[in-house]
């Protein structure tokens, strides 16, 4: 399926999120270690859905001094996928991505006030990250080892709104990873990350 023919559904996923949007994907690490790479503590047990999960992470932040901190995560297929709050971005630091990819693959897309990002990270290494440029002549900078591999799908892009590149961005994710983000998973309860000293 084109890329461009999956825009409605993930047009309808990104309007979810109202300040930012910070999804990762990740394969070859348990849920466990994911955590752990995003700095939260031991399983509380909490499970939330994304509303449930947004309305827990402003509290959080609230009591984190500003700082967004929280996240749900869950399997889809074999892959586990970090979905943040608003405001949220831990998973689109490369660092993150590239402790997540270390067993394995690792996939951000990340989109705020001024940076709209796809990130692709193997064995720890930054293989494709494309950072979306609204005001460009050219819609994408590409950068990593090889910063052109997803040309043949990018190709299809057309947009110049950060909205465009979101749903673009979603619908490349699932060409690649092979699973699809779909609004019963993110309504779903999946467990409750929040990054604290947990000393």
């Amino acid at each position: 399926m084109p890329l461009n023919d999956m825009k409605e559904h993930y047009s309808d996923i990104a309007g979810y999120f109202s300040e930012t949007l910070c999804i990762t994907w990740c394969e070859g690490l348990t849920l466990d270690e994911v955590a752990v790479v995003f700095g939260s503590g031991p399983d509380t047990g909490l499970r939330y859905d994304l509303v449930e999960a947004e309305n827990a992470g402003h509290e959080a932040r609230e009591e984190a001094g500003g700082v967004a901190c929280s996240a749900i995560a869950g399997q889809l297929g074999s892959w586990l996928v970090v979905v943040e709050p608003d405001y949220g971005d831990t998973g689109s630091d490369h660092e993150t991505l590239r402790a997540l990819s270390a067993k394995g693959k690792a996939l951000n897309v990340y989109s705020g006030v001024n940076s709209h990002s796809l990130d692709y990270y193997v064995n720890a290494q930054p293989l494709t990250v494309l950072q979306f440029m609204e005001w460009g002549e050219e819609p994408f900078h590409r950068q990593g080892e090889q910063p052109y591999l997803l040309d043949d799908l990018v190709g299809d892009f057309s947009g110049k709104r950060a909205t465009d590149f979101q749903a673009f961005a979603l619908a490349l994710a699932e060409r690649m990873t092979g699973v699809r983000l779909t609004h019963d998973w993110l309504f779903d309860k999946h467990r409750w990350l929040r990054w604290e000293n947990w000393d």
